[in-house]
């Protein structure tokens, strides 16, 4: 006797590019938050709306006198040995 199976669709996520943004595009985002909300801000600028949020959170610490050069803020490699790295020897 054959058995009837009911065939599913399987849902297939679409994986976006890793993206960058800049401070002055995140700041912009959350101004625009501000005036329309996080869902709307999502549409205009075609990120997530999970981002949206994280932004808005983190833009509380945020400092004004960023890097113009950074992608994130407080971003960059830590120096694994500071002393090395000023010009000093070590042994």
């Amino acid at each position: 006797m054959l058995r009837k199976v009911a065939h599913r669709k399987v849902k297939q996520v679409v994986k976006r590019k890793r993206t960058s943004y800049s401070v002055e595009q995140k700041i912009e985002v959350v101004k625009y938050v501000e005036e329309y909300g996080n869902n709307k801000a999502a549409e205009h600028f075609d990120i997530h709306h999970s981002m949206v949020g994280r932004w808005i959170k983190a833009s509380l610490t945020w400092n004004v006198e960023t890097n113009g050069k950074s992608k994130q803020v407080g971003s960059g490699q830590k120096a694994f040995f500071p002393k090395l790295r000023k010009g000093y020897m070590i042994g």
